[in-house]
């Protein structure tokens, strides 16, 4: 009993010392990170990212240039979060039918906004990471386009696949993502695609270079927001206006 005590002192120790020792290597990167020198190697570190932890962006995207890009949403109403929860219960109720004690819970899959030249592409997977939805937006859309600011959200709020650990890392205020809504015209409807000022990129245990790829991934988001508004100037993003 002793010795299963003293393991677990010991490997929760471990634990804690190794939490502790990542968090200050994470801070003293931040405090050396050189945002600016970043920006100014963009499109190289776009390529890096597509290159490893995004690769499937490249074959999304089908041979088409990948200038810059974000993580994006289509926001989901009350009353549709209701209708995902009914049927949730109704397929966990399923599996118990057939004698699977399973509590069923909707997966939301990751989706993406990309620049390329002058049009503006939203990608969306399925639950299995396989590409579901590929829109493509014109310059004519977009002229015609508008961005509102809906706040920072908590990563409970958003659509975006986040895990539950993540999800709890950005319910920090300093890590909230903020969300702007962009409505354009598809097939005669107006259409909205939440676009995310934050990436959040695939993690990996182990990999000792992650909170740098995420700091540059972040930046890579905020190029893609000032690219866009250089390109269109009615979706220059401002926080400077909140709709309910």
């Amino acid at each position: 009993m002793f010795q299963s005590i003293l393991i677990m002192v010991v490997v929760f120790g471990g634990c804690f010392m190794y939490y502790k020792f990542a968090m200050q290597k994470t801070r003293n990167l931040a405090a050396n990170f050189d945002k600016n020198a970043v920006a100014e190697n963009i499109e190289n570190h776009v390529n890096d990212l597509t290159n490893s932890k995004l690769d499937y962006l490249k074959k999304w995207m089908n041979g088409a240039p990948i200038d810059l890009f974000t993580d994006a949403s289509i926001p989901v109403s009350v009353k549709d979060k209701a209708k995902n929860t009914a049927v949730d219960a109704a397929k966990s109720v399923a599996w118990a039918a057939v004698g699977v004690k399973a509590k069923y819970k909707r997966v939301e899959a990751v989706s993406h906004l990309v620049l390329s030249n002058d049009n503006l592409h939203f990608l969306a997977a399925d639950i299995d990471g396989n590409l579901q939805t590929h829109l493509t937006f014109t310059p004519d859309q977009l002229n015609n386009a508008k961005i509102e600011y809906k706040g920072p959200k908590k990563g409970a709020d958003l659509a975006s696949g986040l895990t539950d650990f993540l999800s709890e890392k950005l319910n920090k205020e300093e890590n909230m993502v903020n969300v702007f809504a962009i409505t354009l015209k598809h097939d005669k409807e107006d259409f909205t695609i939440q676009a995310h000022d934050k990436i959040v990129l695939p993690f990996e245990m182990g990999d000792s270079g992650y909170a740098e790829k995420a700091m540059v991934a972040n930046v890579i988001a905020e190029n893609f927001f000032e690219k866009l508004g250089e390109r269109y100037p009615n979706l220059i993003a401002s926080k400077g206006r909140l709709v309910s």
